[in-house]
């Protein structure tokens, strides 16, 4: 029959570290390790996520940045497509408008055959 082998491993025994330098510690350094390296991954995929949160935040600033010049922008663009703004644009170049009615120039083509 298997015994059950029970560990006669207490907290004082941990606390003094026994359990590393006792026979059949190999074990018990395998699990370090493989808590070391558990460790050592959780840091640094947390360091990895905190760079990704500043770059996004970065990215959200610039995206509000442009939108804000756009708008700016479009508002002038608006302004500038009224008529009181085109005619005092104009004046500026010195073009005026005038009292006379615009003449209508047409040509009038006839069917020839070639």
């Amino acid at each position: 029959m298997a015994k059950n082998k029970k560990s006669n491993i207490n907290i004082k025994d941990i606390l003094k570290g026994k359990f590393l330098v006792d026979d059949g510690s190999m074990q018990n350094w395998r699990f370090v390790m493989y808590l070391v390296f558990l460790a050592f991954v959780s840091i640094s995929s947390s360091h990895w996520l905190d760079k990704k949160v500043i770059k996004i935040n970065q990215l959200d600033e610039q995206v509000s940045n442009l939108k804000a010049q756009y708008t700016d922008a479009h508002r002038l663009l608006m302004q500038m497509q009224l008529e009181p703004e085109i005619m005092r644009q104009s004046e500026l170049i010195g073009i005026k408008l005038t009292d006379e009615q615009l003449y209508v120039l047409t040509q009038k083509i006839y069917d020839q055959e070639p």
